[in-house]
Order: C-alpha cells, then sequence, then structure tokens
C-alpha cells in the first residue's frame, strides 16, 4: 500500500507521523462556522488546505479534503494501472453534506444540492485520478473507512480492478456538530481515552487514502498489506454500541480468520478509542475475551484524542498509522490518557511513544447503527 492523508496535525503522511509522535494536539476552537450557539465550540480542524489551481478545481470541501490527500498519496506513490482497470472506494459518514447546507440558502440551489450527493466526492476523486472502473461511495458510519479498504480488498479479489484507491473523509460542518451536540457525546474538555476521567469526544475533519493492490504486483518501498477484514453489525441501537460487543467481536474474529492470524501474532492494536465512558469499556471488554492474556500485552493505542473523531477518515488513519508504526518501530502514545480506568484493562501506550518491533496490527471501528469493522495489518518493516 502507498497512502497520502490531510489532517488536523498534518496535511501529509510525514508530518502527520510526527506529529503523533511528538503528542501534537489538532483540537482548538471552530473557525470555519459559527460556533457561539453550540455547548461545545472546539474539534480537529484543518485550518488551512493547499490551494487548488487546475480549472474546474471543486469548491466543495469534502472534495478538496479527499483531492488534498491523493496529492499526497502520489507523490510518494504514482499509480500504475489502465484507467478502466484503476477503482475508487471511499467511506464517509455524512459525505458532502455541507452542500446540502448551502444549497437552502444558495440561488444555486441545484447544483450546490448535487454536489452534495454522497457520491460526488468520490466522482471528484475518479477525475481528478482519472479511474476509470469501479468507483463506489460506502458509508457504515464511523467504519466506512475500514469497510472501504475492505471492499476495495474484495475488488482486487474478484479481478474487477488491478488498482483501487480507498479510504475515507468527512469534514467538520454546522449540521454535524449540531447532531453531536444533541446527542451529548461531545465533552467540554479534552478526549481522554480509557481514562478513568474519560467524558465523551471530539469531532475532526480529514481524508485518508490508500493506493491497493493484489500482492504479486505490490512494489517496493509500499507500507505494507491487508491481511484480512470484516464488518459485523449487530444493530443494538440506532447511535449507541451494542452492550455486549456482539458485532465487534464478531469482527475481530473473522478478520483474524481471513487473516490467518492468533493473539500470540499481533504486535500492537490499534483500538477505535473515542473516549466515551460506554464506548471504550465495551472496545475493552471485547478485546480481553478475543485476545484474552495478550490484551494486556500487546500495546494498545488510540489516536483520536490528537486529531479528534475524524469520523469516516477514522479507520483509514488509524490503518495508515499501523503500518508507519511497522515502518519506524515506534507507536504513539494515546493522548489524553493520564490515569487508566480499571476496567479497561489493557497495556495501553502512555505518556510517550513506545520503542516497539510492530509487524501485524489490529485496527477496530465502531459506528452508529451498530456497524464495526477490523482489520488486520501487515508492516512492510523499517526502509532498507
Amino acid at each position: 500500500m502507498g497512502a497520502g492523508v490531510v489532517t488536523p496535525i498534518g496535511a501529509d503522511l510525514e508530518t502527520f507521523w510526527s506529529a503523533l509522535l511528538t503528542g501534537a494536539d489538532g483540537v482548538s476552537t471552530i473557525e470555519r462556522f459559527p460556533v457561539d450557539d453550540l455547548r461545545v465550540r472546539r474539534g480537529g480542524e484543518i485550518k488551512k488546505l493547499p490551494p487548488r489551481r487546475e480549472a474546474g478545481a471543486p469548491d466543495c470541501r469534502a472534495s478538496q479534503l479527499l483531492l488534498a490527500a491523493a496529492d499526497d498519496l502520489l507523490a510518494r506513490a504514482p499509480l500504475a494501472a489502465a484507467p478502466a482497470r484503476m477503482g475508487v472506494v471511499v467511506g464517509t459518514a455524512l459525505g458532502a453534506v455541507e452542500e446540502l447546507e448551502k444549497a437552502l440558502v444558495s440561488d444555486r440551489r441545484a447544483a450546490r444540492a448535487a454536489a452534495g450527493l454522497y457520491d460526488a466526492p468520490a466522482r471528484a476523486l475518479a477525475r481528478h485520478l482519472g479511474a476509470r472502473g469501479p468507483v463506489l461511495t460506502v458509508s457504515t458510519a464511523c467504519a466506512s473507512g475500514a469497510t472501504a479498504m475492505g471492499v476495495a480488498a474484495d475488488l482486487l479479489r474478484a479481478g474487477a480492478a488491478d488498482l483501487v484507491v480507498a479510504g475515507g473523509y468527512d469534514i467538520l460542518c454546522r449540521f454535524v456538530m449540531r447532531g453531536f451536540d444533541a446527542l451529548r457525546s461531545l465533552t467540554r474538555e479534552r478526549v481522554r481515552p480509557f481514562d478513568r476521567r474519560r467524558s465523551g469526544l471530539l469531532l475532526g475533519e480529514g481524508a485518508a487514502l490508500v493506493s491497493m493492490v493484489r500482492e504479486r504486483d505490490a512494489r517496493r518501498g509500499w507500507l505494507g498489506r491487508l491481511l484480512g477484514h470484516a464488518s459485523g453489525s449487530d444493530g443494538a441501537h440506532i447511535t449507541a454500541p451494542d452492550p455486549d460487543g456482539r458485532g465487534l467481536e464478531f469482527s475481530i474474529r473473522a478478520a483474524m480468520a481471513q487473516a490467518g492470524v492468533t493473539a500470540e501474532a499481533l504486535d500492537l492494536v490499534n483500538a477505535h478509542a473515542t473516549g466515551t465512558p460506554l464506548n471504550d469499556r465495551i472496545e475493552a471488554g471485547v478485546l480481553g475475551r478475543v485476545l484474552g492474556r495478550r490484551a494486556r500485552q500487546v500495546p494498545v493505542n488510540g489516536i483520536k484524542g490528537a486529531l479528534g473523531h475524524t469520523m469516516g477518515a477514522a479507520a483509514t488513519l488509524e490503518a495508515i498509522m499501523c503500518l508507519l508504526a511497522s515502518r519506524h518501530g515506534s507507536v504513539p502514545q494515546t493522548l489524553g490518557l493520564e490515569d487508566p480506568d480499571p476496567e479497561c484493562d489493557l497495556d495501553c501506550v502512555r505518556g510517550a511513544p513506545r520503542e516497539a518491533p510492530t509487524r501485524v496490527s489490529l485496527s477496530t471501528s465502531l459506528g452508529f447503527g451498530g456497524c464495526n469493522a477490523a482489520l488486520i495489518l501487515e508492516g512492510a518493516g523499517p526502509r532498507p
């Protein structure tokens, strides 16, 4: 896999990784739209996007994020596939919903509304890449980035494409902030994954893309590969996770079975780790059941304390983090975790990065509506 990102803590892969290692905090007061009437006014906002100078560049922020991540990807991993054999699969929780907001007050309502369709940013990305193979948008809430990578792997396995650019994105806008504000799921403090004092999540925005090919076509210098993936929907509640974590447990076990790995083979667990009281406890319990004693031996981290919950982008960003951890032999800390909750009995990395050889990683994702996903990733190891 090659990779490209744009995040609140870095608009390219190298800056993103460096910021994770140094404990950078990308959460700040939101400036793009009015927040004075909101209970929580902070999030992981990208303050400045690289300017787009090409003719016909989209003015939709969601598309702009995707194209910025694509430019970062292309800068280090040119796409070697015929256009008709190149696919695009992106995941998102809310798509370009901000364009629908703008359509309500614009004299260009039809054009704005069309730009707000769920598949519009994916189509913009395909045009940017010159991809004329399958172009798909998937939405499994905050597991969307993982689902997109799994669907891309399935397309390659089925022979429907020779190369697929996959990943996820979402933006901050008033619609999403007001929704989460109404649910009272946002914290007025900082995000504290697996901490006794955790009190909720904060939202962020970003985009992350990976280029995926069949193993025989992989090139030297790529970050690694996807060994296994699975999704499971328990449908327990429209917003709350299943109290027993059934869908997440199914997803982890199925992804491990597809990858042919056991708990003993895992070197890193990247947890969804939103910092909400219920989610973190349920996730820790599932990891304890699936991994047994290894849940307290293998390093566990989460990165949402650094950049907020980026929704559709989150799972792909976290998968990329796992592969970078393998390349650099270091696991970033879980920012915000200071006083571990004994109910979340895991070996969480906190306070500073942990030097650790990392080859095989598990990355977990949970979303509204009972959407769950798990990825098993193998890093390529240190760059030769």
